[in-house]
């Protein structure tokens, strides 16, 4: 009988879900601590074990690794976090979590590797409160990581996300490995192999009922435990894995944290398979989803821009690249839908809810139209009150005194709303607005085109063939329409890649997408402001991957209203072909706290600093005649311009 030894965590538990049935009568599994199993492994009382990273490193000679299962993270874990009272580089003690040693090496790692800083280490007992430690920083994992308290530290690291980040490679927290007299074996090593990678494929199957089990007893919803083992997590020890922790047991060496130790692969720079999928790509070879699912989870930037450079190129070998003015009116914020993600709107009891006054939303197209702008951007919550007809007279008032501004309006998820208040179909709501002056229909409420991401963060919302079918009518009707995409919340990658899937499969139907607009998600001021912020990295990839895989819609746009100018401006150097609106007015994102302006000098100076001329377009993605774009500049030079801009802000 071999003896099997492994930890009990929250982040082992797809590993080991169904590992004693497959054991049977062959082998035994004891789950003890990480410290004693590392013992009895090195002593022969286990024959095979799921330990830690540095504990591999120091027994190299002694351990083979023995199967692609393994505990790894290729951006944020949530489970390991640094804590710091005093900017990072400043820290000179840090209290290390005793249960993990290899967390403990990779916080000691980073900071010397970014910062410079070899602080004193303390310990950090098991059941003790971090606010209980006189350190500058605490190192944390497990549960007492996932929910760090606010305003309490002046930074925080997420360790898996700041590795990722500053090597471009995965993370190895832990591995199976084997004494290699029990490894030398080819039969044995084969049947150890072959048991936990089932198990571990099996155990990935288990997600959701784990997440049942476990979440309460750890103070976590069955979703974020979900999230955490679908997201957070990796369970394949792949290329890229074993680059990382290769890299990983050198900087321990350099750093002194472990002595001089084997090699433990190859270092590779770009595993074969990103670089195959990018080259089909810029060959004109459409992705499937499993190719987008890998280039999502590759951490090479660099490559993955240049390819979605590349294609952007091809579909868009014009010397200019374009921007529009508008102004988004968000004509009230009373909403009977409850979403997790928004800041902006309020219940129909709120005495913050409000109805804009016509004459107040005529001045503000008036403004819009002064400032050389030809679009509005129309867009509310749904309101419980109002039916069809009063949506058709607000329409007939902006076209009968603008009738040369197109009312870009109403997303999905309104019009939805719109059909149970009227009981008429889709397609007769969309007829009626369509005849009243609604020129195209925006992108907005997509967020992710997911069914278990929509109930799990908004509830009374469109659902995902709602969406779609909204989008569908609108098409048929010769309308034409943007696709969005908000990302960084409670969805998966393999999500992701669902939602631009269900986007491109549309596409081909309909033809009637004019451009993808994809935005992080800003949890300020939100229900789900515990999450973490997903950082520019993370947006710049999201992009070039939906340029790269989204080969039937023809533009991107930049989002610097969450981005800021330079990452907004390096978008175009990541597939984006447009830098979105001026934007004179944005409520909902400014709601989050997340509030960026351009002036029109800078959105057009960030074109013409990547060597191409600014011209600015309608929704359609017509060119506008030089006489309007010339009235723009001269408006927006005035500083009783810029003011207005700034105060509608």
């Amino acid at each position: 009988m071999l003896r099997f030894g492994a930890v009990s965590y929250l982040n082992t538990k797809p590993l080991i879900e169904t590992l004693p049935q497959r054991l049977a009568d062959w082998g035994t599994l004891r789950l003890d601590l990480p410290s004693r199993l590392a013992t009895d492994l090195s002593r022969g009382d286990l024959d095979v074990a799921l330990i830690p990273s540095v504990e591999y490193f120091r027994h190299s000679e002694e351990y083979e690794i023995v199967s692609d299962a393994a505990i790894a993270c290729r951006g944020p874990v949530w489970s390991v976090r640094l804590l710091s009272r005093v900017p990072m580089s400043e820290i000179q003690t840090l209290a290390l979590d005793e249960g993990s040693r290899t967390s403990a090496a990779m916080a000691q790692v980073l900071l010397w590797e970014m910062h410079g800083v070899r602080p004193t280490t303390v310990p950090f007992p098991i059941g003790t409160d971090a606010a209980d430690v006189s350190a500058d920083a605490v190192l944390t994992i497990g549960d007492r990581a996932m929910h760090p308290p606010h305003g309490v530290y002046h930074e925080i690291w997420d360790l898996g996300d700041r590795w990722c980040r500053w090597t471009e490679l995965p993370f190895v927290f832990a591995m199976w490995v084997a004494r290699r007299e029990i490894s030398q074996d080819p039969a044995v090593r084969e049947r150890i192999a072959d048991t936990l990678n089932v198990c571990r494929d099996e155990g990935k199957q288990c997600f959701e009922a784990i997440a049942v089990r476990e979440a309460a007893e750890h103070g976590l919803t069955n979703e974020d435990l979900h999230r955490y083992f679908a997201e957070n997590l990796h369970f394949q020890l792949g290329s890229g894995e074993r680059a990382g922790l290769e890299l990983f047991r050198q900087k321990s060496e350099a750093t002194g944290l472990i002595t001089h130790s084997n090699p433990t692969t190859t270092t590779v720079s770009r595993s074969s398979s990103v670089r195959d999928i990018l080259d089909k790509a810029v060959a004109g070879t459409r992705l499937d989803d499993a190719d987008a699912l890998a280039l999502l989870q590759s951490h090479d930037l660099a490559a993955i821009g240049a390819a979605a450079e590349a294609v952007s190129r091809q579909k868009h070998p014009e010397s200019y690249r374009t921007y529009n003015i508008d102004r988004n009116i968000n004509y009230t914020n009373v909403c009977t839908a409850v979403c997790d993600f928004c800041a902006f709107y309020r219940g129909p009891k709120s005495d913050e809810g409000y109805v804009l006054p016509r004459e107040v939303l005529l001045q503000k197209i008036q403004e819009t139209v002064d400032l050389g702008g030809n679009q509005i951007l129309l867009q509310g919550g749904l309101h419980p009150q109002f039916k069809l007809d009063w949506y058709e007279e607000m329409l007939g008032d902006i076209k009968s005194r603008f009738p040369q501004v197109n009312v870009h309006g109403f997303s999905p998820p309104e019009l939805h709303h719109f059909t149970k208040m009227n009981r008429l179909s889709i397609t007769e709501v969309l007829t009626r607005l369509k005849a009243a002056g609604l020129g195209s229909i925006p992108g907005g409420g997509a967020e992710i085109l997911n069914d278990r991401v929509r109930g799990e963060i908004t509830r009374g919302k469109v659902m995902t063939d709602d969406w779609l079918g909204v989008m569908r009518a609108w098409h048929e009707l010769g309308g034409v329409s943007s696709a969005t995409m908000m990302f960084g919340h409670v969805e998966t990658l393999a999500e992701r890649v669902e939602h631009l899937r269900r986007l491109r499969e549309l596409q081909d139907e309909t033809g009637g997408f004019t451009a993808f607009i994809c935005w992080t998600f800003q949890p300020e001021h939100t229900e789900m402001s515990e999450l973490p912020k997903i950082g520019s990295f993370e947006y710049l990839k999201m992009l070039a991957v939906s340029r790269l895989y989204l080969d039937n819609i023809p533009n991107l746009q930049s989002s610097w209203v969450t981005q800021g100018l330079k990452i907004g401006q390096m978008a175009l150097m990541f597939g984006a072909n447009d830098m979105g609106s001026l934007m004179i007015e944005e409520n909902v994102v400014a709601e989050a706290g997340t509030v960026h302006y351009l002036s029109l000098q800078q959105i057009r100076g960030s074109i013409e600093e990547h060597g191409f001329e600014p011209r600015q377009r309608d929704v359609f993605y017509n060119l506008v005649d030089q006489e309007l774009e010339q009235k723009a500049i001269t408006a927006n030079a005035d500083a009783s311009a810029r003011e207005l801009v700034q105060v509608s802000l």
